[in-house]
């Protein structure tokens, strides 16, 4: 746990201290003048079922925004040394939390943890580096939101569900994702609300997932209904949105639209086979979520890759690409 420092000096947040166990104590810089952040701290990753990292905090209640725009004054070191913006139940090492994480890389993922000791999960982005990030809860889930240089913050895709108990932490930190390291973050125009509200509206995200890592990717988000999303090819997918068919890399990219359809998949809960037929990928429908779950034909054995919002609906299978490595789907979210 961390042991909270007092909040002199540290602008709209309340304490700071290092979460898990690190080596090398870290500490924090705070401009008042600029409003900046400089957090510079150690710790060996925010990963897996513990995290150890530099956290700077205040408590919340109720739904919540935090945004800033986030950098490494240093660009060597770690590719995957992160920079995040976090909503977390406790100080706790084990903690559930999510976070919108900046990598050194360039990554952008907004990852969780939905309870204590469980495994952390992530959704990246189809951008590298932005410049601002936020990370929004809303109701039982988190969301985050993106911009380039010159841009407007948007979703990046995709929900992860955290159903936290109020009050809560939200702040932000940085970690060195090595345990031998110091590494340090700037964040600059930070800024702590209420989550955005008004009249909700359907989203569609198209996100591919790695079945081995379950690491997911949003690889395209639009207002609207996408349905019928399957593979061209081990780098293409084709989807269905308003009447027209459409191609995009695998990766992400630019969709045009797309002469090539075949028959259009339709939506249901039907079971899709791998390629080698030893597992077949299916929806599971519960009151509240959406399943996305594979099972082992020889054993039975189900294993679930990942939780989606429910309430809008049946939803098109989830479909296999060619080497049986990935999935892509289709996620549907509700904002304002």
């Amino acid at each position: 746990m961390a042991a909270p420092a007092a909040a002199a000096g540290l602008g709209i947040f309340d304490g700071q201290g290092d979460v898990g166990s690190v080596l090398h104590k870290g500490s924090v810089e705070y401009d008042a003048a600029r409003g900046t952040y400089r957090l510079t701290g150690s710790g060996e990753n925010m990963w897996a079922t513990a995290d150890a990292f530099l956290f700077v905090w205040k408590k919340v209640s109720g739904d919540v925004s935090l945004s800033a725009d986030v950098s490494f004054p240093d660009s060597a070191g770690e590719a995957h040394k992160k920079a995040v913006l976090v909503i977390r139940q406790s100080l706790d090492a084990d903690s559930a939390y999510a976070d919108a994480a900046l990598h050194g890389n360039g990554l952008t993922s907004l990852q969780s943890r939905e309870t204590a000791g469980a495994a952390t999960h992530e959704i990246q982005a189809n951008v590298s580096g932005p410049k601002r990030l936020r990370i929004t809860k809303l109701g039982k889930y988190v969301y985050m939101s993106i911009a380039g240089e010159g841009e407007e913050l948007h979703p990046a895709g995709g929900e992860m569900p955290l159903d936290l108990q109020e009050p809560y932490y939200v702040g932000i930190g940085v970690c060195a994702h090595n345990k031998d390291a110091i590494t340090s973050a700037t964040f600059s125009n930070v800024q702590i609300g209420p989550a955005p509200s008004g009249p909700l509206k359907l989203y569609s995200t198209l996100e591919t997932i790695t079945v081995a890592s379950t690491d997911r990717r949003a690889v395209y988000f639009a207002p609207g209904r996408i349905e019928a999303a399957h593979w061209q090819s081990d780098s293409a997918v084709l989807f269905w949105r308003e009447g027209t068919a459409y191609r995009l890399p695998a990766d992400g990219g630019t969709a045009s639209p797309s002469a090539y359809w075949g028959s259009r998949p339709r939506p249901g809960e039907g079971r899709v086979p791998s390629p080698d037929k030893a597992r077949a990928a299916f929806f599971t429908y519960l009151e509240e979520n959406i399943l996305l779950q594979v099972q082992n034909e020889e054993d039975g054995k189900i294993t679930t890759l990942a939780k989606l919002p429910g309430g809008d609906g049946t939803i098109s299978p989830p479909d296999w690409s060619p080497d049986g490595k990935r999935l892509v789907f289709v996620s549907y979210q509700m904002l304002p």
